[in-house]
């Protein structure tokens, strides 16, 4: 049920960028992302400027997986917005490197990137969803309260399983990134 929520946010913002916006308009905007890897440097240096900062997106999916709205763990949140950002940037072309997201080129680099970002992300979530310290019953007007302390929150080995997948998908994530350089 969830991965139809992730493709249809998915292909909605690609449709919308592919018909709405004028191509490349992505290419532009200050994305915190994209101020960290402007500067030229050698490719160990960007491997791990990319590494901490997937590592960082991870810390933030695993950090607001500690809060839930009645069944809604907030985790899943980066995961749509990231969905929502790939869509526009693949629907308008926005893309850096020269390679066209509309061919196949482009799909087989992004399989190669980006799906093994957003699958490590998606395993840091799953793998963390249980994790909630803090729960409210509606969306505004009520403050969380704690339903347990830090000391007992506990990873099954299932659980710190994928997240060690994950961690292995963003090496290797970080590695295909710049071996093309």
């Amino acid at each position: 049920m969830l991965s139809c929520f992730f493709f249809t946010f998915l292909a909605l913002a690609y449709a919308f960028g592919f018909l709405s916006l004028p191509e490349g308009i992505m290419k532009e905007l200050p994305l915190p992302s994209l101020m960290v890897f402007e500067e030229k440097e050698s490719i160990l240096f960007s491997f791990t400027k990319t590494l901490v900062y997937n590592l960082f997106m991870i810390g933030l999916i695993v950090g607001v997986n500690h809060y839930r709205v009645r069944s809604f763990t907030l985790g899943y949140l980066p995961l749509y917005a990231n969905t929502v950002m790939m869509g526009l940037f693949a629907g308008t072309n926005s893309f850096s490197g020269g390679i066209s997201a509309h061919t196949l080129e482009g799909w087989l680099l992004f399989l190669q990137i980006g799906f093994l970002e957003f699958s490590a992300y998606i395993f840091a979530c799953v793998a963390t969803v249980n994790l909630a310290m803090f729960h409210a019953e509606r969306w505004r007007g009520e403050k969380f309260r704690e339903i347990r302390r830090f000391k007992e929150v506990k990873l099954s080995k299932y659980e710190l399983l994928f997240l060690l997948v994950s961690l292995i998908l963003l090496v290797v994530a970080a590695f295909n990134e710049w071996r093309y350089v």
